[in-house]
């Protein structure tokens, strides 16, 4: 994984916020410690206590692995450990009772980019967020509390990163002290409010992990005890002091810090921040190693070209630090000395364990407006029950999902013979209000263009039951205002809604192959009912509903008919049923969506009165082989009624993916039949670990038509289309560029910017 242009900028701030503040000092700040720091090398020993120090570095950390290979084969003893950073995750690892082979195994198949991505995948989103998500994908997530624009502590904000680290790590129950590991042992952050080095040495082990791993305006700062923490490197990058202030007699330190880049290697961007991050630990770095003696050893790997996100690199920096450590071993007397003794490690069970553990207690530490009982009812946590790693990662996930909690951190505490488990729950602190965008374009490079931005604003957390007020606006080619406020009954999974929105569509109108002008309806309509979140994946709707609308029709019409335009009315009842597990809203490769609406409504329309029953079924499904992914889609969709028109209670056809070849929406009448396979291949992945912009090649294959009376359907007038595309997930949302035809020879170049479906 390549640290790319969003982290680079994060970073370069990170790096001159920090030049430019006192943590350029040669000698570090006085140490903070959770535990009095005391000695704890026993006199018993008859030899002298052993620290391994673990400096900080990134992915080029895979080389402290390489450094345990050598020790664990030549069989020195480690009396104690002491990391920064991804030091601190190592060495954690190797002190819970792993052994180096383990831990290798452990980094090779670990999904690093998951850990620097919070976004869940959508199937595990709710479907009210959902939808929201789809509708503004450019997700910004900036938070506006009515007064000013508020942004989070880290562009991350780290949920991925426990995810990673819990799985990593294991089960474990919180400790009085790390003392208690099977290898005592200490991690090393900083306090970001005061620049202090911060010694953790008790509590939640893969907590303090990511407290020492947290780099500051990046990843979200771990708070414990009262202290913003944030990744320790700023403080003391390679902590011999602290391992010496712990009564360890001899030091194997191992550095993995950027060396200084010379003049004629600083050609890029990416290299000036490589060096500016650099000068940032350099200082600390080199009074630490003015503390070491002659007895003591120091290890440097020689480290090129891994940058701090290069985990798909583990492997070479792990076979750079076993060949580094095997020439320092040859040159030490103290390590061979120690070697002599031949003391071998003891093999001891690791003290975390993927076992289910049953929970005799809860214990909530709730930092959110939501109510205590929600948020348990929402992680699906009951006492009673046993819960393995695996099982708590899933619980946060779903309250994850919900949209307004920053980060959930989980930990087991033995309290007399009683599992308790703890949950903190933290909110972001930058809402109560959030903002998304939209940008879409499509374009046939021939006869029309059409274009649509808008944003969103959810108000969140009204009630301590999630009731939410979430409003849209939207300009370009159509329009739309729309507001919406939900309110959920406790925990029940029913809700009450009321809805108000107002659009105005732009058609073109096409009969028998002629364009015969524009359509522009305008729209004020109320809803307003109960609904049913039944599971994430699926929701029922019952509303009633009220619509004036007014149409103004093609000229063509006012000269043969005698219609200018049509005011109308509709009210009544609709009945939606949503089920949507898709994985990605535009280029899924799992699950499938099943969208369903009834409506019975009574029509005043040019001084008449009728009833309409509309009929909209939508399917989508997807089944995928490696990067080979077929998404099928139907649609049917029918307008019961009188209208022959087919303008005020009508659907369209046409478009990229909907009768590629065909202008967009040209097509309209009261009864839709459409079918398409569309193929995608996935052509690269460009994943950046905190988010990707996949690349994409495809094919449709589609058939359909619309009529607009029921009579009037024939199946033998069903045409037939297809389209190639290139695509990509952007920024902006997906992106198309696309070729059309028809079977009729209609045929059209598209560029598409937004959902199709």
């Amino acid at each position: 994984m390549l640290l790319k242009f969003p982290q680079q900028c994060f970073l370069t701030l990170f790096v001159l916020l920090c030049m430019s503040s006192s943590y350029a000092e040669n000698k570090p700040t006085v140490p903070v410690s959770e535990l009095p720091q005391k000695p704890i090398c026993a006199d018993a020993l008859q030899r002298p206590c052993v620290a391994l120090v673990l400096g900080g570095g990134g992915a080029r950390g895979g080389a402290h692995i390489g450094v345990l290979k050598v020790l664990e084969e030549k069989h020195i003893p480690i009396d104690l450990i002491v990391g920064t950073s991804i030091g601190s995750f190592v060495g954690g690892l190797y002190a819970s009772g792993r052994t180096a082979v383990e831990i290798e195994s452990m980094f090779h198949s670990a999904d690093w980019d998951a850990g620097y991505q919070d976004d869940l995948s959508r199937s595990l989103i709710p479907n009210r967020r959902k939808r929201q998500l789809d509708n503004f994908p450019i997700h910004v997530d900036i938070g506006f509390d009515g007064h000013n624009l508020k942004m989070p502590r880290g562009f991350i904000q780290g949920q991925g990163m426990i995810d990673l680290l819990n799985s990593m790590v294991g089960s474990y129950p919180r400790f009085a002290s790390f003392d208690q590991l099977p290898i005592p042992y200490r991690a090393v952050a900083a306090d970001v409010e005061t620049g202090e080095e911060v010694v953790l040495n008790r509590g939640d082990l893969a907590s303090a992990m990511q407290a020492s791993m947290s780099l500051p305006g990046i990843v979200r700062p771990v708070e414990k005890n009262g202290r913003i923490l944030v990744d320790g490197g700023i403080a003391n990058n390679l902590p011999i002091s602290v391992a010496k202030s712990l009564g360890a007699q001899v030091i194997i330190a191992v550095n993995i810090g950027s060396p200084e880049l010379h003049r004629e290697e600083l050609t890029s961007s990416f290299t000036i921040i490589r060096q500016l991050t650099g000068f940032l630990t350099h200082n600390n770095v080199d009074y630490q190693k003015s503390l070491l003696q002659e007895t003591d050893v120091f290890i440097e790997p020689p480290i090129e070209d891994v940058g701090m996100l290069d985990f798909d690199k583990v492997g070479q920096t792990i076979d750079i630090g076993y060949t580094e450590t095997l020439k320092v071993f040859e040159q030490s007397a103290m390590l061979q000395q120690l070697a002599q003794l031949n003391i071998a490690r003891v093999v001891s069970e690791p003290v975390a364990s993927d076992v289910a553990t049953r929970i005799d207690k809860i214990q909530l530490t709730n930092h959110s407006r939501l109510a205590d009982d929600f948020l348990l009812h929402r992680m699906g946590l009951n006492v009673g029950q046993a819960y393995s790693q695996n099982d708590l990662a899933e619980a946060t996930d779903k309250l994850y999902g919900q949209g307004s909690i920053a980060r959930i951190s989980t930990s087991i505490d033995k309290k007399q013979q009683l599992n308790v488990l703890n949950v903190l729950v933290e909110e972001k602190e930058w809402g109560p209000g959030y903002l998304d965008f939209k940008f879409s374009m499509e374009d046939d490079f021939d006869s029309f263009s059409r274009y649509q931005m808008g944003a969103s604003y959810r108000l969140t957390n009204l009630t301590p039951y999630g009731a939410e007020w979430y409003s849209s606006a939207e300009i370009g080619t159509d329009k739309r205002i729309n507001s919406e406020f939900y309110f959920p009954l406790r925990n029940s999974g029913f809700f009450w809604m009321v809805r108000g929105e107002y659009e105005r569509e732009t058609y073109e109108y096409i009969a028998s192959d002629e364009l015969l002008g524009e359509v522009f309806v305008n729209r004020s309509r109320m809803d307003t009912g109960m609904g049913w979140d039944a599971l994430d994946q699926f929701d029922v709707v019952l509303s009633l509903l009220y619509q004036d609308a007014y149409i103004k029709t093609p000229t063509i019409f006012g000269e043969v008919l005698g219609i200018d335009e049509i005011k109308a009315r509709q009210k009544g009842t609709a009945l939606t049923f949503n089920f949507d597990s898709l994985n990605d809203a535009t280029f899924p490769n799992a699950g499938w969506k099943l969208t369903t609406r009834i409506e019975r409504t009574k029509d005043d329309y040019l001084d008449t009165t009728e009833f309409s029953t509309k009929a909209d079924a939508e399917f989508n499904g997807v089944k995928s082989f490696g990067k080979h992914s077929f998404r099928s889609r139907a649609r049917f969709q029918s307008v019961i009624s009188e209208n022959a028109l087919g303008l005020l209670s009508g659907y369209s056809l046409g478009g990229f993916l909907n009768l590629s070849g065909i202008p967009a929406r040209s097509m309209n009448g009261q009864h839709v039949r459409f079918v398409s396979e569309v193929y995608t291949y996935q052509l690269a992945a460009n994943d950046f670990g905190a988010f990707s912009l996949p690349l994409y090649v495809g094919a449709s294959i589609e058939a359909g038509n619309v009529w607009s009376e029921r009579a009037d359907i024939d199946y033998d007038e069903i045409i037939q289309s297809g389209s190639i595309f290139i695509g990509w997930n952007g920024i902006l949302g997906p992106t198309y560029l696309a070729y059309g035809r028809t079977d009729d020879d209609q045929s059209s170049f598209y560029l598409f910017v937004g959902k199709t479906f």
